[in-house]
């Protein structure tokens, strides 16, 4: 009888485990480091793309993901938050430096790594976040202080090199110059729905970039 009460124990006990790990997760099979950034970074930008910075939750993220919500409310306090490092990663995997030995071909092929990014469903997660701009202030001054400032100043640090050794015109580079090449690429991408083609951005460097820089 002794036995038959310590085996009934040890199925309660191993049932009411189970039921804990499906509603948390079972550790030992999550993804840990890098790989769970990676993960959780990739669920926030295909759920942006379907849904909107609106519709996006940091549990659906988590779900996604396949993560437990505790790994998520651990590092981001906000979807802002979440959002913005998703995107800052995203774009970074994507990004190549941007290289003045030949000015026309260095500006083409920066524009280009960059359009092919925002060519699947981080594009259209950019463009749902800017729509938001209006509504979600915090949003916006994320994005301007992670996202888009960064490397508007490391252009301005790659033409500044460019210019003393004579690749481009000697002089202060004008914002507009750093401005220019981020609002082709979104004004296209938010109001046209798609990245500009080839054709349009050999035409945007031919016909704005060049003339302003030599």
């Amino acid at each position: 009888m002794n036995g038959i009460v310590l085996y009934m124990a040890r199925l309660t006990k191993e049932s009411k485990e189970r039921n804990r790990s499906l509603e948390l997760g079972d550790c030992s099979s999550r993804r840990r480091g890098d790989e769970l950034l990676a993960a959780i970074f990739q669920a926030t930008i295909s759920i942006l793309a379907e849904v909107g910075f609106t519709g996006l939750s940091l549990e659906a993220v988590a779900h996604r993901a396949q993560t437990g919500k505790a790994s998520i409310y651990r590092r981001w306090h906000t979807k802002v938050d979440l959002v913005i490092d998703a995107l800052a990663f995203e774009i970074h995997k994507c990004e190549v430096p941007l290289d003045l030995s030949d000015p026309r071909a260095g500006l083409i092929t920066k524009l280009n790594s960059m359009c092919d990014a925002f060519a699947g469903d981080l594009g259209k997660a950019m463009a749902g976040c800017i729509s938001e701009f209006q509504r979600q202030p915090k949003l916006q001054q994320a994005a301007e202080e992670q996202i888009i400032n960064p490397r508007k100043e490391q252009m301005k640090r790659s033409l500044e090199e460019a210019a003393k050794v004579g690749q481009i015109k000697a002089g202060e580079i004008h914002p507009m110059v750093t401005d220019l090449p981020i609002a082709f690429a979104m004004h296209s991408i938010t109001f046209e729905g798609r990245p500009p083609t080839r054709d349009e951005i050999e035409n945007f460097v031919d016909s704005v970039m060049l003339p302003l820089l030599k």
